[in-house]
């Protein structure tokens, strides 16, 4: 009659179970809409690059400067030159084939995306330190899908061009991050010089580098505004995490 030796199944005798936090299932939904696929570095003749995958959507930004500026007049801060192209084989249904009929809120719409990146990068480039100096920045969508508000998408080209501007090691006036809110209201802001210890009274202490709000504005907007900074901060904590370990 043959034994079986069974102490390797049950384990050593000081054993600590696994514990894993419960999280609600709005919770878990939204943790897996919101990941983020991010190399750096892509393209290695830019001063800074970034490539950014969220489920179909594929973005890649460059940037490449700052460099001299060849203009008889004398500029005392850099100009800042933004370029979005789309890939004219996108096989998603979007409103830059005109042949396609797409409801407005999944409507791709260039001036939005170009205003509010000149916008975002105007107040976040420290241009004073690169005097008669040109930063050209480009951006390429290369896929997203029907099922992508633009809203949603404007807030990834705005971190992928973040992110490409923190690779450049441009100066800047803090670390930028852009967020979404109940797919509502969209903001790009770093956190200013001022700190308070109190986490709500520091949510005032956040600048605002671009606002987007594509519906009227709600009676408290003020509150929305808050809880938007408040998880803004969460994703500007990993992406700080991530690019330090880039390094």
């Amino acid at each position: 009659m043959s034994t079986i030796d069974r102490r390797r199944r049950l384990g050593p005798a000081n054993v600590i179970p696994l514990t894993f936090s419960t999280t609600t299932d709005k919770e878990s939904d939204y943790l897996q809409t919101q990941k983020l696929f991010i190399k750096l570095s892509n393209i290695p003749t830019a001063a800074g690059s970034s490539f950014i995958q969220s489920g179909n959507n594929l973005l890649s930004s460059s940037v490449y400067g700052p460099r001299p500026s060849f203009k008889r007049t004398f500029n005392s801060k850099a100009a800042v030159k933004i370029t979005f192209q789309a890939s004219p084989f996108l096989s998603t249904v979007n409103s830059l084939n005109k042949t396609t009929e797409v409801e407005l809120p999944y409507q791709i719409t260039e001036s939005t995306i170009l205003s509010t990146l000149e916008t975002a990068c105007s107040n976040l480039i420290l241009l004073d330190k690169y005097p008669k100096s040109t930063i050209d920045i480009f951006v390429n969508l290369i896929n997203t899908d029907h099922q992508t508000k633009f809203i949603d998408l404007l807030s990834l080209i705005h971190n992928s061009v973040n992110m490409a501007l923190i690779n450049s090691g441009i100066a800047l006036k803090n670390f930028p991050t852009a967020f979404v809110y109940e797919s509502s209201i969209f903001i790009n802001s770093i956190h200013s010089s001022v700190y308070n210890e109190d986490p709500e009274t520091d949510l005032q202490n956040e600048e605002l580098l671009a606002l987007y709000i594509p519906n009227s504005a709600s009676a408290e907007l003020n509150k929305s505004l808050d809880s938007a900074v408040r998880q803004l901060r969460q994703l500007r904590a990993e992406l700080n995490q991530f690019c330090l370990a880039s390094l």
